[in-house]
């Protein structure tokens, strides 16, 4: 009786330890969903003269960049707050837009300005790139961690190949991205994420290797003029939350089915020895 209940105990403890990844993963995706969601609504609302405005102020802003030296820190070992400090239309918590990255299955807010606290809740925008609204001469750094209290977020950015699309939304607007390239870089090497004259570039950067700070993943995109139709965008959409959903469901399948044979043939033991 005691070794059936040990075997049960131990049973669930093990199948909450593999599980833990799994649900809190799927978790902290329906939490991005909820807020990327809020933030399409809020967009919806905005009359188009205060979009304008927004793109106006954004513009200006990215336009102040060009011929600049790179102003930028490393955004997993400073506060970088230069953007929240240079512009008060958006509040600092205040979602500023989403990517999508089809290839990984991920889609994440993103957040003005690459601190701490953005980071663990979706990407933070670089301070001192430009704004992710796209146009020549501009060049947006966005930062995510390589997996955050069980979220994958960018953990298999590296995985990107050349010729893989990403996208970006802000204020209603859609800029794709095709990744042209990818370095493992030293983190204070921030000439990278310098503008190129007449280029439309979005980079992903995350930590390398994974569980490591010591280099940054660097994933090089240039802006391709891809008109996306509203239903095809919520189609992209869609399509990620069903994988996402598949995985979760293949995967919890996997470790119980594993589990239940593990623990069928410690019972089978435990039986003979009597």
């Amino acid at each position: 009786m005691k070794r059936g209940l040990f075997s049960t105990i131990l049973f669930v403890f093990g199948l909450g330890v593999f599980l833990y990844p799994t649900v809190s993963n799927y978790i902290n995706h329906r939490m991005y969903e909820v807020v990327i969601t809020d933030y399409e609504k809020q967009m919806g609302k905005l009359a188009d003269v205060d979009i304008r405005k927004k793109f106006q102020v954004m513009a200006a802003y990215n336009e102040s960049l060009k011929g600049l030296a790179i102003p930028t820190a490393d955004p997993f070992s400073s506060s970088d707050k230069k953007n929240t400090m240079l512009v008060n239309m958006i509040k600092e918590d205040d979602v500023l837009g989403t990517v999508s990255i089809p290839k990984i299955n991920e889609e994440l807010p993103i957040y003005l300005g690459a601190n701490e606290k953005h980071l663990s809740m979706g990407v933070g925008q670089i301070g001192g790139t430009s704004f992710p609204i796209g146009g020549p001469d501009s060049h947006t750094v966005l930062a995510g961690h390589r997996g955050y209290h069980g979220a994958k977020m960018f953990r298999y950015l590296d995985q990107l190949e050349n010729g893989d699309k990403f996208y970006i939304r802000i204020l209603g607007k859609e800029l794709t991205y095709e990744v042209t390239g990818s370095e493992v870089i030293y983190p204070n090497q921030v000439d990278k994420l310098a503008i190129v004259k007449g280029k439309d570039k979005a980079t992903l950067l995350t930590c390398e290797p994974y569980t490591s700070s010591k280099y940054r993943l660097l994933i090089y995109g240039e802006r391709i003029k891809e008109e996306i139709p509203q239903n095809d965008t919520q189609a992209h959409t869609e399509s990620i939350k069903q994988s996402q959903t598949h995985d979760f469901i293949k995967t919890i399948g996997f470790i119980i089915i594993g589990l239940l044979v593990i623990f069928i043939g410690l019972f089978g033991l435990l039986r003979k020895k009597k």
